[in-house]
């Protein structure tokens, strides 16, 4: 196979999984399906047409403006590709094809995942269940060495761990301070990466979390009480098995 064939075709499926995803996290959080109709322009409704919706290339010719109105699109499908590209195509400097692969597959499984808890403190049940289905299947890709049991006892003990931390600190406080979602998401890790690996991503993750709050002097919210853990779990474990 020549070297620039793997690349080449990670790069594409990001383009295009990033494109999907784009629109699923703009539609999705305002209650709109993603297979409801075709992409419009926001300004003009005007339906834009298969041709202008080709990853990358269609925002460059286009200026990142609508065809029919001339109004700005918005940056937010080009940001989104491009980084489903770069997910998809960093695990290759560091892991052999297969396992790059894998890490490819999960890295744009955890992208909207990311996404939507940073800006909406959500990470829906059903991404979630796509997550811990393709564990089984594209985490043997990732990490062939991890075994069935790993696999198991990461799940229970990735959920059982930050449920048991997220029940005690409400009965403890008397509200909530960490969603429901982050022992779910913690759960469907483990049966990527096995218990094992767990500690780690908890540590990444709440470094990721601390260094982003002394950078920015902020935690991104209105709220200084909200943090997105659930984004950093996801940054913390894409970077652990890729580069680990």
């Amino acid at each position: 196979m020549p070297s620039w064939f793997l690349p080449l075709n990670l790069a594409l499926l990001g383009a295009v999984w990033g494109s999907f995803i784009a629109a699923l996290c703009s539609r999705w959080p305002n209650g709109e399906s993603i297979g409801a109709g075709r992409s419009r322009c926001d300004h003009c409704a005007t339906n834009i047409a298969a041709f202008d919706l080709i990853p990358i290339v269609s925002f460059i010719l286009l200026k990142g403006k609508c065809r029919a109105c001339g109004k700005k699109i918005g940056a937010l499908p080009l940001i989104f590709e491009v980084v489903a590209i770069l997910v998809g195509t960093f695990p290759i400097l560091f892991l052999p094809p297969i396992q790059a692969i894998g890490a490819a597959v999960f890295g744009w499984l955890l992208l909207p995942l990311v996404f939507l808890d940073w800006r909406h403190f959500w990470l829906p049940d059903r991404l979630l269940i796509l997550l811990a289905i393709a564990g089984p299947l594209a985490g043997l890709l990732l990490n062939p060495s991890v075994t069935w049991f790993d696999r198991g006892v990461g799940m229970v003990a990735g959920f059982a761990s930050l449920e048991a931390i997220r029940v005690g600190f409400k009965r403890w406080r008397g509200y909530e301070g960490m969603g429901a979602g982050d022992p779910k998401l913690f759960g469907a890790l483990g049966i990527w990466v096995g218990w094992q690996a767990l500690p780690m991503i908890l540590l990444g993750a709440s470094a990721i979390g601390l260094g982003l709050i002394l950078v920015t002097r902020t935690t991104r919210t209105q709220s200084p009480n909200l943090l997105p853990f659930g984004s950093y779990l996801c940054g913390a474990a894409y970077l652990f098995s890729t580069v680990a």
